[in-house]
């Protein structure tokens, strides 16, 4: 059993509240978090339970559910829930589908208890869809006060901490309501005053690791609420849902994408770079690989670029909200180019892997790049001015890495190198093709 955590209440609010929750149960491929206790089910006596679905996934815009062989909850956007239905107890099939598809993203034979609301919530991305359900059955708070929960489903963000503060207070001077919520866990319910307060979400224990900051969460009084979290498409920023306890949902998403810039251009120029008006690279001499800063996303994004001080006209970028990428600025002084890379920064999904990519920031002889970890190829004829996709490779404390020339010739050789499990790895190869600089850093 999962220890359970509170958060600024009395010995004997906490035992009254452990009364209310049970633990997170594995349930063949997906979880149930089971919320008991004295609250108003509208079907109190009924031998059936009543079932919706959440949309919190990031790869699917529209989902469906199906209990048994009925159709209950068709098109549900993310960040939208459903409509309840009445289910027997047992036996009972939960499938979730594509709209539009009736291939099964996921099908669990449940049991639920009777006179009991459930709220099944879908999350994850493309491909790897997975769910886990809670019942909604807390007896409401006090007037003048309401009662949340924190689910983090963003399996890729990590561990986070969560702030609920006025709009404009400062994230240093402010307190989290929550803090260490593991990747796939969850806290049980704090008492909060009723309002309207501003949502941030960090990195556990660093508040410039800002993943969400969003204005507008609405606790009403008397409420009962889960704060559900979900990974943006990149693997690292999150967004959220409010949902009310048998009551609506409010989509809070992020806002942003981040974004750095990796400079390769030769003979040492200046790298100057502004996306969407908030500076990324700052006169900075190649060869350099930038942090990622966060600026608005969302359709397409102006680049400001100066190169040596002159500036470079660049097309408007597409970077969609949540996600990341790096602006690799390649090329000579004379004649920059800039290519906008996707970087797909969620974990490996196979346990004592990591993943390792090449980018070929290279200027000169056009040549396309090999990279080999322990004589096996994760990236293989990658042209100038472009990077691999990743690979999956066995994590290693002594790795061999290797990269060629499309004639073969070894332009690099690193051994002994740490490749950690669950590590994101990149191959940085800049500047002159003639004598490029290797660069092998963990990006996460």
């Amino acid at each position: 059993m999962d220890r359970i955590k509170t958060f600024g209440q009395t010995g004997q609010d906490v035992r009254q509240r452990r009364r209310w929750l049970a633990a997170w149960a594995g349930l063949a491929g997906a979880a149930v978090l089971a919320v008991a206790g004295c609250g108003g089910s509208s079907n109190s006596g009924s031998d059936t339970a009543s079932v919706r679905l959440l949309n919190a996934s990031t790869g699917y815009a529209s989902l469906d559910l199906a209990l048994g062989t009925t159709s209950t909850n068709t098109a549900i956007s993310p960040g939208a829930v459903g409509s309840y239905a009445d289910v027997a107890t047992t036996g009972v099939a939960t499938v979730i589908t594509a709209t539009g598809s009736p291939a099964a993203l996921s099908s669990i034979t449940r049991t639920f208890s009777k006179a009991t609301h459930y709220t099944l919530m879908a999350y994850g991305q493309a491909g790897a869809l997975k769910t886990v359900m809670i019942a909604e059955e807390v007896a409401a708070a006090a007037s003048g006060q309401a009662s949340l929960q924190t689910l983090n489903l963003a399996l890729n963000a990590g561990t986070l901490d969560i702030y609920l503060t006025g709009s404009a207070d400062a994230l240093a001077d402010a307190s989290p309501v929550a803090t260490g919520v593991a990747a796939g866990g969850n806290t049980s319910f704090t008492t909060l005053t009723a309002g309207t307060y501003r949502l941030r979400v960090t990195g556990s224990g660093d508040k410039t690791d800002l993943r969400l900051d969003v204005q507008g969460l609405v606790l009403g009084s008397t409420q009962v609420a889960s704060l559900v979290l979900s990974e943006g498409i990149g693997g690292v920023l999150v967004n959220s849902v409010l949902v009310q306890q048998q009551g609506t949902s409010a989509a809070l998403n992020n806002t942003q994408a981040r974004v750095r810039v990796v400079s390769a251009v030769t003979a040492g120029a200046s790298v100057t770079a502004r996306v969407g008006g908030t500076p990324v690279a700052a006169g900075v001499t190649a060869p350099n690989i930038g942090s990622y800063a966060q600026v608005a996303g969302g359709g397409t994004v102006p680049v400001l670029l100066s190169v040596n001080g002159t500036a470079v006209a660049v097309a408007n970028q597409p970077l969609p909200v949540g996600g990341d990428f790096t602006l690799l600025v390649w090329g000579t002084a004379a004649a920059p180019q800039v290519t906008r890379l996707v970087d797909d920064n969620r974990y490996p999904t196979v346990a004592g892997n990591a993943k390792i990519r090449l980018i070929n920031g290279t200027t000169g002889t056009a040549t396309a790049m090999t990279l080999k970890a322990d004589f096996s190829a994760v990236a293989a004829s990658i042209n100038p001015g472009q990077a691999s996709d990743y690979g999956n490779v066995a994590a290693n404390n002594a790795m061999r890495l290797d990269v060629s020339s499309g004639s073969n010739a070894t332009l690099f050789m690193l051994t002994g190198a740490t490749v950690a499990a669950k590590g994101l790895y990149t191959m940085y190869l800049l500047g002159d093709a003639a004598a490029p600089v290797a660069d092998f850093r963990r990006d996460r």
